[in-house]
């Protein structure tokens, strides 16, 4: 949950930014926006830069409440994800590779028996290299599954998983031998692809589904990638697309900005798994093994400033002045490794 970390919402930074440009915030809600920036135009009625600046940070004080509430954020389409896109073409592109699918005799996996699936002469029940490829190309935390079509004796038909690195729910190890259900199951059944959010052993996932057919057109099973879609992703995708809007990111500017994106979110990742590994350390590890935790914590917010830097960078070559003056504000409260997160 959010509440496990130190997450930084747009409201409290206003305050922050506020007080860094030497104004004054409302005491009470109910006291007028005007009063909030007294003494900042000079009596010859130039407008000072820091009057300017101010100015801005009004305006998006009214606005930056939005972030504060997941009901208000914009969603994001899953079918357009990346990260799946990227990672479903490598698993189709690897078992290619291998051969043709076919099923060819029994193989029981996870104590279930079930067909035996191959592309080519390599049997995939039971082997997890290929999927576990697919999890390390990607490297923040994607799974990747093979199933393989059974005919059930009460009639229709199941998808067994054979090969895969999504973890049972209690955690004792991979869900090897589980079936599929929900709407990727239905589209399946259909002869559809499924790009979406759906649980998975009762864990929300951003997924992929696409039907494996034979050389005769059969389908026989199912490719499938997917990621957890957690609450702190969840906000963070909000806030980054609603920045866009504030923002207002043309289609000439999506690419700059779409870059600046990608690399927020490989940040929080990967400062969310190294703040999970240096609460660990101090909940249970010994001095040495708290000290490098804390000292990889360090390097992770490093890290994500040099990486954010280049994006940030492009990103303002292609802004207008008058988005340059938002991006001064928006982007100081995005913070400074990007989505919105502070750990």
């Amino acid at each position: 949950m959010i509440s496990s970390y130190h997450v930084r919402t747009f409201v409290p930074s206003i305050g922050h930014t506020l007080r860094s440009t030497g104004v004054k915030a409302p005491s009470s809600r109910k006291q007028p926006m005007k009063f909030i920036f007294p003494n900042l135009i000079g009596v010859s009625g130039v407008v000072s830069p820091l009057a300017k600046k101010a100015r801005v940070v009004g305006m998006l004080a009214l606005a930056a409440g939005f972030f504060a509430s997941p009901a208000l954020m914009p969603s994001v389409s899953n079918a357009e994800d990346t990260r799946i896109a990227e990672s479903m073409a490598s698993l189709k592109d690897r078992t290619a590779k291998l051969g043709e699918p076919k099923i060819d005799g029994r193989d029981a996996v996870g104590g279930k028996d079930a067909p035996a699936l191959y592309f080519g002469s390599t049997k995939m029940n039971n082997n997890f290299s290929l999927v576990d490829e697919i999890a390390k190309e990607d490297g923040r935390g994607m799974t990747a599954t093979l199933f393989v079509k059974e005919q059930a004796r009460s009639g229709g038909d199941q998808y067994i998983r054979v090969a895969t690195n999504v973890p049972k729910p209690d955690g004792s190890g991979r869900a090897i031998g589980t079936t599929l259900s929900g709407p990727a199951l239905d589209a399946i059944r259909m002869g559809n692809a499924y790009y979406g959010k759906v649980p998975i052993l009762g864990t929300p996932y951003v997924t992929g589904y696409e039907p494996i057919k034979d050389a005769l057109g059969s389908v026989i099973g199912i490719y499938y990638v997917g990621y957890v879609q957690s609450d702190l992703l969840a906000r963070v995708e909000g806030q980054l697309a609603y920045a866009k809007t504030l923002l207002g990111i043309t289609d000439d500017q999506s690419a700059a900005w779409k870059a600046y994106e990608d690399v927020s979110r490989a940040n929080v990742q990967n400062l969310e798994a190294a703040h999970r590994n240096m609460i660990t350390a101090e909940q249970s590890g010994a001095g040495i093994d708290r000290m490098r935790a804390q000292t990889d914590m360090m390097q992770a917010r490093l890290d994500a400033r040099k990486a954010l830097q280049p994006a940030t960078e492009a990103l303002y070559k292609v802004l207008t002045p008058a988005q340059r003056e938002r991006a001064d504000v928006v982007l100081l409260l995005l913070g400074k490794t990007g989505g919105g997160i502070k750990f």
